[in-house]
């Protein structure tokens, strides 16, 4: 199996080798331009060798092969002129006519000579067949290269002088015999067989001359036929090559093409496959685009399960935690504060990391007590000193260091800050503005969650707070009470209970209305709630009574936590118009499960020790005691 595993990677690689799959789209477009260029040139070049070859071969006949051919062709015409000359001399029988034939026989017998002496040396031929013929053609012979001929143009020669010499003696005899005609006769006999001899060797000569022409237009013709059939075969050849790399090219383009528009498409209609990847081919640009895709397909996958698994988070308080750890972790982005911005949308407070929360960090405090001056929050806009330095007075560390505040957008309105700060412990590089740009759709991405856990939140204490004071109400006691009480007896502890009344209430109501009696609850809230524990419950038990729940006390330190209570209200005072008033509250105790085993029991308790208190003259303290119950049942 991994044999033909490395046995298919080798096969791809020379693929890709082959296709230029991993250059450059543009390397991979021009090395298959060159090529394509690269065999037309072949084509053209070997059409360029035999035109030139067949040119220069061309020229070299009809500039040597056809002056000799013309050459020997005049010869023969001067022969064939000399034995006319010749006869006409013997025929003749005035001495003019003989003289003007001898004359016209040894010119003709002349430039005979020079035509052969011409063909054996090279030279210039100037043909004139009429003494009237005005600038008659001329044309240049070369030198005879094939010996055979040479050794035949040679004996023409010597042919030709024993020619003059026999009619030289023709032309004497004629003279001196007048009208003898026997041995003249001889004589032209034996003439006429030498120029007949002479006239087939140059028909021999001409006859070969020939053959040669007729041999190189055979070898000319077998050229271009093996030209036309090279040619023919490079363009078959080029054309397959054309073929076979365009196919694989074509298919090494549409393939990711392919895949990557059918991705596309199914992310459009939200029925793609986020786990399922791209194959990446090639190492081109189509190649890390299938990359870039797969990453892009690992973070909505990521960001989708993220989205999730905050969904599932039990507290909003977990959900900014795990967002903090997503841009800790997963992006590198160390420097990070998350803002909430309250209800009352008039101060925030730092929720991640959760114990700098009150603190000082990268932006001056105010900003927490007064949100409205953070930039971020103000404008609803995402604030950048990279891109404008120095563009929020309220960041302690100026020009050190850079801040890039992204606003948290819940229910139409900023509901929260995340501050990334670089500088310090993060560069603020490319690679920072990447990861920004990630954190950014988290951020996106995590909103509604936001959004649904603080209105879950508010709901949820909407339905266990009273709406006035703030505090716990009777139906979180209700649904609460058996964790508390639970969580007491296995740590095997005390709970102290506390039913707090003002005193003379109604006075307050009757006198100076309602609100400034809701002034007085909300306040009286205020100094119980701050004299207890964080771990401590007060609830708003019933309109002016309050219920104190103090979490693993010691025996008869709830006493002790009644009076400071009591004393802090009565030293509470509340401007109204025309007046400063000032109340009083009186306080039963009770303690489980020292008093009673029964939660509920311990309340009824304290409530009795609070009417005992209201008994004894009101501002007070009154610790439960059995000889206070007189019932039989609570």
């Amino acid at each position: 199996m991994l044999k033909d595993t490395n046995t298919y990677k080798t096969v791809q690689r020379l693929i890709n080798i082959l296709t230029f799959r991993d250059l450059p789209l543009q390397k991979k477009f021009l090395l298959f331009s060159i090529g394509s260029l690269f065999w037309l040139i072949v084509v053209a070049c070997i059409g360029l060798v035999f035109m030139f070859y067949m040119d220069s071969s061309s020229k070299k006949m009809v500039f040597v092969n056809v002056p000799h051919s013309k050459t020997v062709n005049l010869l023969l015409s001067n022969v064939k002129g000399v034995c006319v000359s010749v006869h006409k001399l013997v025929m003749s029988n005035e001495n003019k006519d003989v003289e003007n034939n001898y004359v016209t026989a040894q010119k003709r017998l002349y430039e005979a000579k020079k035509y052969l002496d011409t063909l054996l040396n090279g030279g210039k031929i100037n043909y004139i067949p009429k003494e009237e013929v005005v600038n008659a053609p001329q044309f240049d012979v070369f030198p005879l290269r094939n010996q055979a001929q040479r050794k035949v143009v040679e004996s023409l020669i010597a042919d030709f002088k024993d020619c003059q010499k026999e009619i030289e003696e023709i032309y004497r005899l004629k003279k001196t015999l007048n009208n003898k005609n026997t041995a003249i006769k001889e004589k032209l006999a034996n003439y006429d067989a030498m120029m007949s001899l002479i006239e087939k060797k140059l028909y021999k000569l001409l006859s070969e001359m020939d053959d040669e022409w007729k041999s190189f237009s055979n070898y000319m013709s077998l050229r271009i036929k093996i030209a036309i059939t090279l040619m023919t075969a490079v363009v078959i050849f080029a054309m397959f090559l054309y073929v076979v790399f365009g196919t694989f090219i074509s298919k090494a383009l549409k393939k990711p093409i392919t895949d990557l528009i059918n991705q596309i498409k199914a992310l459009s209609t939200g029925e793609i496959d986020l786990t399922k990847k791209l194959e990446v081919l090639s190492k081109d640009e189509l190649g890390e685009l299938s990359v870039e895709f797969n990453k892009l397909m690992d973070t909505i996958s990521h960001i989708s399960q993220f989205k999730k698994v905050a969904e599932e988070d039990e507290t909003l308080e977990d959900v900014y935690n795990r967002l903090g750890k997503i841009f800790n972790e997963e992006l590198g982005l160390k420097d990070v504060v998350i803002y909430e911005v309250s209800n009352s949308k008039k101060n925030m407070k730092i929720v991640y990391p959760k114990e700098l929360e009150g603190t000082e960090v990268h932006c001056s405090l105010d900003i927490q007590l007064d949100c409205e001056l953070c930039r971020a929050k103000r404008t609803g806009h995402e604030v950048s000193s990279l891109d404008y330095p120095n563009v929020c007075k309220y960041f302690l560390y100026g020009e050190n260091c850079n801040h890039i505040c992204v606003p948290l957008i819940i229910s139409g309105n900023v509901g929260g800050i995340v501050q990334f700060v670089c500088g310090s412990s993060v560069v603020c590089d490319r690679n920072f503005q990447n990861n920004i740009s990630r954190a950014k759709q988290y951020i996106k991405e995590i909103q509604p969650v936001i959004e649904t856990k603080r209105l879950t939140k508010t709901l949820k204490e909407s339905a266990v707070k009273d709406a006035l004071t703030g505090l716990y109400n009777r139906r979180f006691l209700e649904e609460s009470y058996e964790s508390i009480v639970a969580g007491v007896q296995r740590r095997g502890k005390m709970l102290g209970l506390l039913m707090c009344d003002l005193d003379f209430f109604k006075n307050v109501n009757d006198v100076f209305g309602h609100d400034v009696g809701d002034m007085i609850l909300k306040e009286t809230a205020n100094v119980i709630k701050k004299n207890v524990r964080a771990s401590d419950f007060v609830v708003r038990f019933g309109g002016e009574e309050f219920l104190v729940l103090l979490i693993d006390v010691r025996e008869n330190e709830a006493v002790n936590v009644a009076e400071k209570i009591r004393m802090k209200v009565e030293e509470m005072k509340i401007k109204v118009t025309g007046a400063i008033i000032q109340k009083t509250i009186s306080i039963g105790v009770s303690e489980f499960p020292k008093d009673t085993q029964n939660f509920w029991q311990s309340i009824k308790f304290a409530d009795v020790a609070l009417y005992k208190a209201k008994e004894r003259g009101r501002n007070r303290v009154v610790r439960f005691t059995p000889d206070m119950w007189e019932e039989e049942k609570y």
